[in-house]
């Protein structure tokens, strides 16, 4: 079915990733797309994918969307440009510190840009209350799998008694899984892929997995926080971004037990870092950044 939709182009299977969907690249010419089909969404939710992403303004190096529809019954498809480039995450490490530290200011201006756009579904009383309820099933999935991870029970009682700070926070579009595992560089480009996971959310949400990015390397994410918040964050961030951290680091083991026990190993190690980072003191911000701007005044 795919080769009579997409006549005349080759298909190349993807299978970098966790994601459930099937992934190719539609190579035709000199011309490349990035096309995945699922057999979960429905036509609806591939609409509604493209129109969101479609919002985004057109910055370079951003993928975005060219069409939807449907394979055949109960099978639909989202078909993306393609952003040639490296995966970063096996090179960040080993560049330069300020090729880091500018690949960290490309990686917040596209961010700054992706949350720009607003949330046309719900206030943020609605989103508020939908993050609780997300809380909530985290949490309830930690007990029932009986994890045992020192600290993660702090984490635990943590998140439960800070759930006003989500209260009265903007929601705007999310990327979802804003990490260098979906970013890609080319001649010091950064360029940003896969929105499978997009949603509408507080976009301080988004900073909940820059473990990996920070474990990568601190210089990218210290320029990646300047040049979202141009210049340094608010402390009301930091608070915030403890909780969506913890939130993460507690629902992660138990994700990966149920989706992918093959990655169990590497979600530990995230969990660990987020957990050391996070919970030491009783302070907000996270010792990497403290330690990177020598900020004795938080």
């Amino acid at each position: 079915m795919i080769r009579e939709l997409f006549q005349g182009w080759s298909l190349e299977p993807l299978k970098e990733g966790w994601s459930e969907d099937e992934k190719y690249l539609l190579r035709k010419s000199v011309t490349t797309k990035t096309l995945r089909i699922s057999r979960k969404k429905s036509l609806e939710d591939q609409k509604k994918e493209y129109e969101a992403i479609s919002s985004i303004p057109q910055v370079k190096g951003i993928i975005r969307p060219l069409s939807y529809g449907e394979l055949e019954k109960g099978t639909t498809y989202i078909l993306y440009t393609y952003e040639a480039g490296e995966d970063l995450r096996p090179i960040l490490a080993n560049m330069a510190e300020g090729i880091q530290y500018d690949l960290g200011l490309q990686a917040g201006m596209k961010l700054s840009s992706i949350h720009s756009v607003q949330d046309p579904f719900s206030g943020s009383k609605g989103r508020a209350a939908a993050y609780s309820r997300k809380i909530d099933l985290k949490i309830e999935k930690f007990y029932k799998h009986q994890v045992q991870f020192p600290g993660l029970l702090e984490a635990v009682r943590y998140i439960d008694s800070h759930r006003s700070l989500l209260d009265g926070r903007p929601s705007v579009l999310l990327h979802g899984d804003y990490h260098i595992g979906n970013m890609v560089v080319e001649d010091h480009e950064l360029k940003v892929l896969d929105f499978n996971r997009y949603s509408f959310g507080d976009p301080y949400e988004e900073f909940d997995r820059m473990t990996m990015n920070i474990h990568s390397s601190r210089t990218f994410s210290k320029g990646l926080l300047h040049a979202y918040f141009k210049g340094t964050p608010p402390m009301a961030f930091f608070a915030l971004w403890k909780l969506y951290a913890l939130t993460n680091a507690v629902g992660s083991i138990p994700w990966a037990l149920e989706n992918s026990p093959e990655s169990l190993s590497f979600v530990k190690e995230m969990v660990a870092n987020t957990l050391e980072e996070f919970l030491v003191d009783e302070v907000p911000v996270p010792r990497w950044y403290r330690a990177i701007e020598d900020t004795t005044h938080y």
